[in-house]
């Protein structure tokens, strides 16, 4: 739940891996200390996206990962704005179901 509410807002950073090879973590700006926003699991985040039907991970990534408005994913993906807020919303979903079983105990 706290991958998709971090996705849900606008304000979504994402920093670049260290030659390491660590992964990136994103932190929600706009809070009043972001460095005790809890980090989130990229891994299991790129995992559980990598899981998703091409429509619905194309509308995440450009939606609530770029920032792109309905109108704008529409356009570019050739699909009606009603196809887009649906493919986002079914990608959410699907997403949060995801994380939830990867979070399970085995």
């Amino acid at each position: 739940n706290q991958v998709l509410m971090h996705f849900r807002r606008k304000g979504v950073r994402v920093e670049q891996t260290t030659e390491d090879g660590e992964t990136p973590a994103q932190v929600v700006k706009g809070t009043e200390n972001p460095g005790s926003m809890p980090v989130v699991d990229r891994i299991a985040l790129d995992k559980a996206v990598s899981q998703l039907p091409p429509g619905y991970r194309a509308v995440f990534v450009l939606h609530d990962v770029e920032g792109h408005e309905h109108e704008e994913v529409a356009k570019l993906l050739g699909c009606s704005v009603g196809t887009s807020k649906s493919q986002l919303h079914k990608a959410r979903m699907k997403l949060r179901m995801l994380l939830r079983q990867q979070n399970e105990p085995q």
